[in-house]
């Protein structure tokens, strides 16, 4: 048989407890295709070879798939893989009268109960030296394997941990640069925070102003029309008569004084007609002068209603340019 793997382990027999027996297995492929088994207690060794008919016979008579058999039968015999101590138990027959051969049996034991996984015959090595020497050997080249891979992982764990430190410094600084950055920048934005309260403060300032001229242009407004509304009331309540009766101080003063009259016995003249027509004619002065007066009034109306016009037009360009104002102000919050 072309060996490729071998494997050497301690193993506890429970026949024999106070000896110490060393169990080597050899195969090629996987237990599967057949394998060899030495052991040896120190002092003596037996050998024997188990064929890939022998184990598919074994996985037929425990009722078990094949691929699963030598599972457990590579855990039983090696030792290697997640098993449990103690789940796989070995038995050695003792030499019969008649039969110089041993055999080992290797059983699993799962919830309390065992069944036989498979039994192989052990002969007499008749030179057990040299498996001793061989099993001295597999064990020195497996320690030699294994310190070599201690070393390699002992070389690996000091790479990872200076790549480690080498990280742990780079996080650190970058930590130190992502707080720096974060300190630059809310300083700045604080800045800017404070230029944009500056401004809103100041237009505040001049939306009071606004309104507070606006105020003082509607009580002026509201003043003047309750005096326009007093003089007018104050007009209609005058006497009609005033107007025609009623003369001026001017007028007084312009009319001319009027001579004394004459003695009732003095004679009076004669009567002329044109003298009679002129007395009939009826003074229009004083329409003259009420005619006068409604034109004034309307002239002034004419002048109010001017000035009102152009404070209105006024306030309407100040309502405009502050809502310009606070437009840009609202882009170049956005911005």
């Amino acid at each position: 048989m072309r060996c490729c793997s071998t494997s050497v382990r301690q193993i506890s027999i429970a026949s024999e407890p106070h000896r110490t027996f060393f169990l080597k297995l050899e195969w090629a492929e996987d237990l599967g295709s057949g394998f060899v088994i030495l052991l040896s207690d120190g002092i003596s060794a037996w050998s024997g070879e188990v064929s890939e008919e022998d184990v598919s016979r074994e996985a037929q008579e425990i009722e078990m798939e094949r691929e699963r058999y030598v599972g457990d039968l590579h855990l039983a015999l090696t030792g290697e893989g997640p098993t449990a101590e103690g789940e796989y138990s070995f038995h050695l027959t003792p030499e019969r009268p008649g039969r110089p051969l041993l055999q080992l049996s290797y059983e699993k034991v799962q919830n309390d109960i065992s069944f036989r996984l498979g039994v192989v015959d052990l002969q007499v090595v008749p030179e057990p030296t040299e498996v001793i020497r061989e099993l001295i050997s597999h064990g020195l080249e497996q320690s030699a394997r294994l310190q070599a891979k201690n070393q390699h992982l002992l070389e690996e764990n000091q790479k990872l941990r200076r790549e480690q430190e080498h990280i742990t410094k780079e996080m650190q600084r970058y930590v130190q640069g992502k707080e720096k950055l974060e300190r630059d920048l809310y300083s700045r934005f604080v800045l800017v925070l404070n230029e944009k309260k500056d401004k809103l403060r100041a237009l505040q300032k001049r939306v009071k102003e606004l309104e507070k001229s606006v105020e003082e242009n509607e009580l002026r407004k509201k003043a003047d029309s309750e005096d326009h509304k007093a003089m007018e009331t104050e007009a209609d309540k005058r006497p009609e008569e005033s107007d025609y009766e009623g003369s001026t101080e001017d007028e007084q003063e312009a009319e001319p004084r009027q001579p004394d009259p004459k003695p009732l016995t003095q004679e009076m003249p004669e009567s002329n007609p044109m003298d009679d027509s002129l007395n009939d004619i009826t003074d229009v002065a004083p329409c003259r002068k009420r005619r006068h007066r409604h034109l004034q009034q309307l002239e002034t109306q004419a002048k109010r209603a001017a000035l009102d016009q152009r404070q209105r037009s006024r306030l309407c360009h100040r309502g405009k340019t502050f809502q310009t104002l606070i437009d840009f102000h609202g882009i170049e919050t956005w911005l």
